[in-house]
């Protein structure tokens, strides 16, 4: 009997069919963080994850999530005429309440969030969304969701784009989940209908097998995470994302197809700057080596960043190619209040946490606040980042 088990281990060993220990409790946060972050005092991470106070937004998360979103144009610039949109409002205020509860340690909200996760999939929320995406690599996009941008000024219908946000929020929860729920109460029968909520739109993912900035790093961010949750091999796929986004930060300190989108150019360079500290983490967690110039690249990129920010000329030598995008004269669509950035925010704290003595950690220290919106929550992945690294950068 037991000659015979081993002759079935080695068999899955060989096939590529074993279960692969888990690389980090997260894909996005390295173990050493998070542990570092676990270490802390309640009352040290109330403060600087921005919670003093704080109150989860009922009347917004108590909101049914819609059978679906529909009504995007290509540019995205209707929200308002956008049916459902208002699921993303309830996603960012399920995010802040969920990453309160990680710091507070508050059970009965806990339960009540864990509930609400199971309202929805019970409701089949956003499974009415049209379905533009198959994770196939002949073709990943369905022929009636072909054509974004027909329109020169991004006005044109656009339904890849409700998929793309619904898919954003689908697996925000998802990462919520799993780092949050997935070992609450574990024999509760409500993880069964939550998780087949989920499954059927992964399904819905396009496979990550062309990097390109946006998409969440070109769907490699959901693919890591998927096989990752499944006890899959995945270093192999970090490697492959770290790689090609090494190709796309130049060494100028623009980032490819993102610092040249004019009126919105450091708008774009900013989205671009998070996604690219998220793959360092990443990268991070799994221990994968970086690139030898990566990081070089990277706050190369950064100091684009800070420069822009005090003065608009300076983005101006790329963002006049104007890639999808309008010219902005010297002139860049872009918040002047850091603190109300959440999409893609928490690299503003990653940046202080693993460069502290670096000009633009020291003014990004001075020029936010425990308010800072990207403390709470991020509306790509979902999970509290920028409030780990903040705390842990405040220590």
């Amino acid at each position: 009997m037991k000659k015979l088990l081993g002759i079935l281990v080695l068999g899955l060993l060989l096939s590529g069919n074993a279960i692969a220990k888990q690389l980090s409790k997260s894909p996005f946060i390295p173990d050493d963080v998070y542990d570092q972050f676990s270490q802390l005092s309640k009352e040290h991470k109330i403060k600087f994850c921005g919670f003093k106070n704080y109150k989860p937004k009922n009347n917004i998360i108590n909101k049914e999530l819609p059978p679906r979103i529909y009504g995007y144009n290509s540019r995205m610039d209707n929200d308002k005429n956008v049916e459902g949109i208002y699921a993303r409002d309830v996603f960012r205020a399920y995010t802040h309440a969920v990453n309160f509860v990680m710091v507070n340690e508050d059970d009965e909200i806990k339960e009540v969030l864990f509930n609400k996760l199971y309202m929805w999939a019970k409701n089949k929320a956003l499974t009415k969304t049209k379905q533009c995406y198959r994770n196939s690599a002949k073709s990943s996009i369905l022929k009636d969701c072909e054509g974004e941008w027909s329109d020169p000024e991004g006005q044109d219908l656009a339904p890849i784009k409700d998929a793309t946000v619904t898919l954003e929020i689908i697996m925000g929860l998802n990462y919520i989940y799993n780092l949050n729920f997935a070992d609450y109460k574990i024999n509760d029968s409500r993880h069964k209908d939550i998780n087949a909520w989920f499954k059927p739109f992964y399904k819905r993912i396009k496979p990550a097998n062309k990097f390109y900035w946006g998409n969440s790093a070109g769907w490699y961010f959901p693919n890591i995470a998927l096989r990752h949750n499944s006890n899959k091999k995945y270093k192999s796929l970090v490697k492959k994302l770290v790689k090609d986004a090494d190709k796309w930060i130049l060494e100028d300190g623009s980032i490819r197809d993102r610092t040249t989108r004019g009126d919105r150019a450091l708008w774009y360079h900013h989205t671009g700057l998070g996604e690219a500290f998220m793959i360092l983490e990443i990268a991070n967690a799994a221990k994968v080596k970086l690139p030898k110039n990566f990081e070089k690249k990277l706050i190369k990129a950064v100091e684009l960043f800070h420069d822009s920010f005090l003065d608009n000329s300076k983005i101006e030598p790329w963002a006049k190619e104007q890639h999808n995008s309008q010219a902005s004269n010297g002139v860049q669509k872009f918040n002047r209040n850091l603190d109300s950035i959440s999409f893609n925010g928490p690299w503003l704290h990653v940046m202080q946490y693993r460069y502290p003595e670096h000009r633009t950690s020291k003014f990004l220290k001075s020029h936010m606040s425990n308010r800072a919106q990207s403390l709470k929550g991020d509306e790509v992945v979902g999970i509290g980042i920028g409030c780990i690294y903040n705390a842990l950068a405040n220590k």
